[in-house]
């Protein structure tokens, strides 16, 4: 039961930034397709489904992991809207409330916790991008 009282607020959160990711996702693979090296792969008789996988994607995955460190910090903004809409509780109805009650430590450490996913996941997509293109890390 839990489960379907998430369903619609998920939807909610998650609609505009699957539509960004899928759009950001085919100009960048339409944009690998074009380069040199794809050619190359596949007139050396390279299966399409390896190309693609092997070759394109990992190169077109880029700006995709770009996008997604900002998508999540506008999924935690988002969240506090979506949280007070459908009556959710969560971190960003703690928020609201404790902004309402005037409780600074919650604030604080909200905005504290909050920040410090941010860098996390920063740092994570930093990594990310030494693992998927060994080119970034000797820039």
């Amino acid at each position: 039961k839990n489960f379907q009282q998430l369903q619609l607020p998920a939807l909610a959160l998650g609609y505009a930034n699957c539509a960004f990711t899928a759009r950001v996702t085919r100009s960048s693979m339409l944009e690998v397709m074009r380069e040199d090296y794809i050619r190359t792969a596949r007139s050396k008789g390279l299966n399409e489904f390896l190309v693609i996988f092997r070759h394109a994607l990992k190169n077109a995955f880029l700006p995709v992991i770009t996008v997604s460190g900002f998508q999540f910090a506008r999924l935690l903004g988002g969240s506090v809207l979506i949280e007070q809409i459908f009556l959710v509780p969560g971190v960003g109805s703690l928020l609201v409330d404790s902004i309402f009650h005037r409780d600074f430590n919650i604030i604080q450490a909200t905005i504290i916790l909050v920040a410090t996913l941010i860098l996390v996941l920063n740092l994570i997509i930093d990594l990310l991008y030494g693992w998927i293109n060994p080119r970034v890390r000797y820039a």
